[in-house]
């Protein structure tokens, strides 16, 4: 797949199919993601990556369902939350693997004194549109879980992850289910959305 072809095709799946990734597959995607810049070229990561399904249920159990009361979405972003929020647990259910990109935190993310916190969790980012795309390039659907709460905490002591590392988000791969639902997108264009050398 080309380029831009994987940047207009990837979108947020929140459905899959009871379908394995292959081992050579996973490892281009993860491989991607680790080609991501870094902050001070140091790439302090550990892609904690689940394939086992009983390990998977393990950390969607600890996601609590989200309840939408939204009858009729008026916005994008409203229909976005009525597909998005009831299936965050499910869609980790589904999920053929999850890959939990822990990156090394030795500073506060809103430290005064120095960003290096900061650059480090936009690093992170970095690898996870890395993952995104490759997932996306390979025909493999995902979508991003953040975690909240208390979910953070108690997915590392599930799964024993050592301390000083800070979890941003769970990556969720699979092959989409027929059918599955996805949000219009709002369109975001060099059009309407870039300002050329003054505001």
């Amino acid at each position: 797949m080309e380029f831009y072809e994987v940047i207009e095709k990837r979108r947020s799946i929140r459905e899959f199919q009871d379908k394995p990734i292959a081992r050579d597959v996973l490892e281009r995607i993860l491989n991607a993601g680790l080609k991501a810049p870094s902050s001070n070229h140091q790439r302090q990561w550990e892609l904690l990556t689940l394939t086992d399904k009983e390990v998977i249920l393990s950390v969607a159990k600890i996601v609590k369902p989200y309840y939408c009361r939204i009858a009729e979405p008026k916005t994008p972003q409203q229909e976005m939350f009525k597909i998005a929020y009831p299936l965050q647990r499910k869609m980790i259910e589904e999920a053929a693997v999850v890959v939990l990109p822990y990156f090394k935190c030795k500073y506060d993310l809103k430290s005064e004194t120095n960003n290096y916190g900061l650059m480090d969790f936009a690093a992170a980012w970095a690898l996870v549109e890395n993952l995104l795309l490759a997932a996306t390039a390979e025909g493999v659907a995902s979508v991003v879980h953040f975690p909240v709460k208390k979910e953070p905490e108690q997915i590392k002591a599930l799964l024993q992850v050592s301390d000083g590392y800070m979890l941003p988000a769970l990556v969720i791969l699979g092959y989409a289910k027929e059918g599955a639902l996805v949000p219009r997108q709002v369109p975001a264009t060099v059009e309407n959305k870039v300002r050329w050398n003054k505001w």
